[in-house]
Formats: C-alpha cells, sequence, structure tokens
C-alpha cells in the first residue's frame, strides 16, 4: 500500500514527467534544507506581476501561477486576521504564513466568493493549504493527508521547481513496482542526472527498493560514466544488495560496462559473501572479461578476499587464456595466497588448464618454498601432468619426493 500522499496521487508517468522537467528545465539543484525555495517567478500570461516580498519573507515557488499565489498571500491574510486563528507570527513570514494556512478558521474563509479560482484550482477546499503552501515555497504542508485531494496536473506544474531533497522524499515514497516505471519512464539523460545528484543514502534507498527486473532495467540503460557514479556512491552494505539482486544477465552488463578504475573500485569495496554470489553467477566469457579488465592491485584483491570454494568455482570457471592473464598478472604474494587458498580438486584443475609458458610462469614466480608446497597439494595425477610441462630450472628445485612422480619417458 502506498503510503505517501504524493505516491497516492502521482502515476508514474506523471512522476516521471515531473522528472524529466526537473531534470531538462534547468532548474538548479540545491542540497539545502527544505522541500521548494526560490525567487518569484517570472510573469505569466494574462497573470499580475506580485510585489516583491522584503528580505527574509516566504517567496513563491518558481514557475508557481503568480495570480494565485497571490490569492493564497491573502487568504492567509485574511484568516490572520481573525483573534480565534491565533496567528502570532507576522503574515509577511514563512512562520505567519504557516501558521494561518494551518489554522482550522481557513475552511470558513476560503468558501467566500473571493477564493472560488482558488478552490477551483486545488479540486476542493480542503486540498488548499496545501495547495497554497506549495505556490507559496512552504517547507512544511499543513495539511500533508488533504494532499492526495490535488489534481497530479497541479504537482506537475509546481514539483519541478522543488530541491533535490524533495524529489528524493517522492522517490523514497513509492512502492517498488511503481518506482521501477517513473524511473523507466525517464529519458536517459534524465534518468542519469536523477540518480547521480542523489544523495548517497537516498541512492541506497531508491536502488535497493527496485524489483530485480526494474534494477538491471534502470542500471543497463545509464551510460558507462552514470553506472560508475551511481555504483561508487552506494556504501558496500547497499552495492551488494543491488549486484546481488541483478539478474545474472545484468550483472554481467554492468560489470563489463565499468572501467577499470571503477570497476576496481567497485568489486573491492564488496564484502566477501557478495562478491561472491557475484562473481560466482558470471558466465566464462563476462567473468573473463571482469577479471582481466581488473588492474593487477585489484584482481589481487578480489582472488584473495574470496574464501576457498567460491574461489576454486571462479578460476575453474574462466576460460584457458582469462586463467593465464588472471594468474600471471599476480604479484608473487598474492598469487601464492590464491594458489595455496585453492582446495586440492580446484588446484589440480586450475594448474594443469594453463599452457605450459604461463604455467611456469605462474609457478616459477611464487616465493621461496611456496612451490614444493603447492605442487605437494595436488592429486597425484595432477601433480604428474603438472610436471611433465615444468621446465628443467623449476624441476631442479623440487625435492626427490615430488620428482618421483614425474611420467617416466
Amino acid at each position: 500500500m502506498i503510503k505517501s500522499p504524493v505516491a497516492k496521487l502521482l502515476t508514474a508517468k506523471a512522476v516521471a514527467a515531473t522528472l524529466a522537467v526537473f531534470v531538462t528545465g534547468g532548474v538548479a539543484l540545491a542540497a539545502s534544507s527544505g522541500a521548494l525555495s526560490g525567487p518569484t517567478s517570472s510573469q505569466r500570461s494574462g497573470t499580475s506581476q506580485p510585489t516583491a516580498p522584503p528580505t527574509g519573507t516566504a517567496t513563491s515557488t518558481p514557475g508557481a501561477p503568480t495570480g494565485l499565489a497571490n490569492l493564497c498571500r491573502s487568504l492567509a491574510s485574511e484568516v490572520a486576521s481573525l483573534p480565534s486563528a491565533q496567528v502570532s507570527a507576522s503574515i509577511g513570514s514563512q512562520a505567519g504564513l504557516e501558521q494561518a494556512l494551518a489554522s482550522p478558521e481557513l475552511g470558513q474563509v476560503v468558501s467566500g466568493s473571493s477564493y472560488a479560482s482558488l478552490v477551483s484550482a486545488a479540486n476542493v477546499s480542503t486540498a488548499v493549504p496545501d495547495y497554497c503552501a506549495l505556490l507559496l515555497g512552504l517547507p512544511q504542508l499543513p495539511q500533508p493527508g488533504d494532499l492526495t485531494q490535488l489534481p497530479a496536473s497541479v504537482l506537475i506544474e509546481i514539483l519541478p521547481a522543488m530541491q533535490v531533497s524533495a524529489i528524493g522524499s517522492i522517490l523514497t515514497s513509492l512502492p517498488a513496482p511503481t518506482l521501477a516505471e517513473v524511473l523507466g519512464e525517464l529519458p536517459v539523460t534524465g534518468l542519469s542526472q536523477v540518480l547521480t545528484t542523489l544523495p548517497a543514502g537516498t541512492l541506497s534507498q531508491v536502488l535497493t527498493t527496485l524489483p530485480a527486473a526494474g534494477l538491471a532495467q534502470i542500471l543497463t540503460t545509464l551510460p558507462a560514466s552514470a553506472v560508475a557514479q551511481v555504483l561508487t556512491t552506494l556504501q558496500a552494505s547497499a552495492l551488494s544488495n543491488v549486484l546481488t539482486t541483478l539478474p545474472a544477465t545484468g550483472v554481467a552488463q554492468v560489470l563489463t560496462t565499468l572501467q577499470a578504475s571503477a570497476l576496481s573500485q567497485v568489486l573491492t569495496a564488496l564484502p566477501a559473501t557478495g562478491l561472491a554470489q557475484i562473481l560466482t553467477t558470471l558466465q566464462a566469457s563476462a567473468l573473463s572479461n571482469v577479471l582481466t579488465t581488473l588492474p593487477a592491485t585489484g584482481v589481487a584483491q578480489v582472488l584473495t578476499t574470496l574464501q576457498a570454494s567460491a574461489l576454486s568455482q571462479v578460476l575453474t570457471t574462466l576460460p584457458q587464456a582469462g586463467l593465464a592473464h588472471v594468474l600471471t598478472s599476480l604479484p608473487a604474494a598474492p598469487r601464492s595466497q590464491v594458489l595455496t587458498t585453492l582446495p586440492a580438486t580446484g588446484l589440480g584443475q586450475v594448474l594443469t588448464t594453463l599452457p605450459a609458458a604461463p604455467l611456469a610462469q605462474v609457478l616459477g614466480g611464487l616465493p621461496a618454498g611456496a612451490l614444493s608446497k603447492v605442487l605437494g597439494e595436488l592429486p597425484t595425477s595432477a601433480l604428474s601432468q603438472v610436471l611433465s610441462e615444468l621446465p628443467a630450472s623449476l624441476l631442479g628445485q623440487l625435492p626427490t619426493s615430488l620428482l618421483s612422480h614425474l611420467p617416466v619417458g
């Protein structure tokens, strides 16, 4: 059930239209407090130009109909003049306007013929307080529960002037299917600007709310630079949630879109369980693409983070060329850690998959003592096959207990 009043009112297309205007209409995105702010809009044809308020007073929302905004001020002033309204602040101030619009006496005043156009615009008289609060750029709605009575067209006209924090509030109030539809309606440029503008906490809430199909659609639609910015903005837990929610094809498309630095930042930020789940969902070609794109330090950190079973699954999934590239790119210490972490069967499969030249490079670059330790873990059949591929320079470093497994002839 949609809890937010705005969410109850706006359809996906309405919100999407609002966001599209928001991101393409040149509205400045200021990350400051309050839902709405800004100077009075340019005069619309057929409406009167309002008098500029003194410094420190509330100002109308940019883009709001100025005639109706002035009528809202008149309404608030008339309410404030009633002793029973108990408006203590100056009606020229934000506090005074908020008190007047929240007063129960407003219902009696707004029923007068002078405010018929205001009631008509708001749809019903009970929606007038919130409508006026939006028009006047007030940070709080007097009667949030009545916001659902406003026509969607009214909010579409006013919401584009809202600050980014308010846009975030709308998105985080929507249920998953509606949120996916809203974001899916946006053009690519608008979608990129909305997601890359949201603060980390709001972005996390939006992306982790999306269902798998919607999340995949959104992330695979974004250009590479926006995907990188979005993913590297997320905290580790949210990043893991997002990537493990994606279907395998979505994960593959997203990760293979990233450049080396962003890919490294994303994968090395993941906790071990999330990293394992993500890498083990990838098909061989995508997995090879991802691991061979990473810089050597990133490969080392990723592989040494994995537990034995996940590490074995990842390395044994790689095609021969990708496996050779990954292992030969590792510095000696993490390469030794990777090989000694693998279970015997996985180690045997990895080493017997490598051609002779990269096999010699991988084993020959191990720290002192590690070569015998690694080979000593191999099953007998795998050991014999590996020994038969090694050059004499490496065989000369081995004890006779291992050399006894060299194939005869």
